[in-house]
């Protein structure tokens, strides 16, 4: 007798994708992964997949929106000024290393982004609209406050923003491709003073 189908609503479908790619990523490479292998762990056929991903790159970009609300909770209140601080230099470095902590859990999935970014143009789109577009206009809008607070005199907040961004995704990308990464706290204290350093006047 043939096997019986499993009737899967669409999102449990694609939430069953997601979980066989985050198990793959704990053995594998992800430029090795492919689409026979995550539909494999499934159970599901390979035309499938194509109803809810249009390659296995957008499955890592995918991946990437669960650890996005990890890295929020680790830094929205801080960037939002919700948690205002008598020392602009600690309130970074404590947001910082929260927010290292967690892509130091998940430094498989930093690896795959890199290789999806890194290949496909639609997973970069994604990548640079939902991290490095979404957290310089907040950083901007941060910087813009603390000038207005008469804490900051830099004139151009928005590319301050980007320098700043783009150099927190340098270094947490780099630290993914090493066998011994540096600790969270270290880098969190390192790169907070600079943040601190280049935002805040007398730091």
């Amino acid at each position: 007798m043939p096997a019986k189908r499993v009737r899967r609503s669409p999102e449990a479908a694609r939430a069953e994708i997601l979980e066989a790619a985050e198990a793959l990523l704990r053995d594998h490479d992800w430029a090795l992964v492919s689409v026979d292998q995550l539909m494999e762990r499934t159970g599901m056929t390979r035309s499938s997949f194509y109803h809810y991903f249009k390659s296995v790159d957008e499955v890592a970009v995918a991946l990437f929106a669960r650890v996005e609300d990890e890295i929020r909770t680790a830094v929205d209140d801080w960037l939002e000024g919700d948690t205002p601080s008598d020392d602009p230099e600690a309130a970074a470095v404590d947001a910082l290393t929260r927010m290292f902590d967690v892509w130091a859990g998940h430094i498989t999935l930093m690896r795959a982004m890199e290789h999806a970014a890194g290949r496909s143009k639609a997973a970069y789109e994604q990548w640079r609209e939902r991290v490095v577009d979404g957290y310089v206009a907040q950083t901007a809008a941060f910087i813009e406050q603390a000038v207005a607070a008469g804490r900051s005199d830099v004139a151009d907040p928005t590319t301050l923003a980007r320098a700043l961004i783009l150099m927190n995704l340098s270094v947490a990308t780099d630290e993914a491709r090493r066998p011994e990464p540096f600790s969270a706290e270290r880098l969190g204290r390192t790169i907070g003073s600079v943040w601190a350093k280049a935002i805040y006047r007398n730091s």
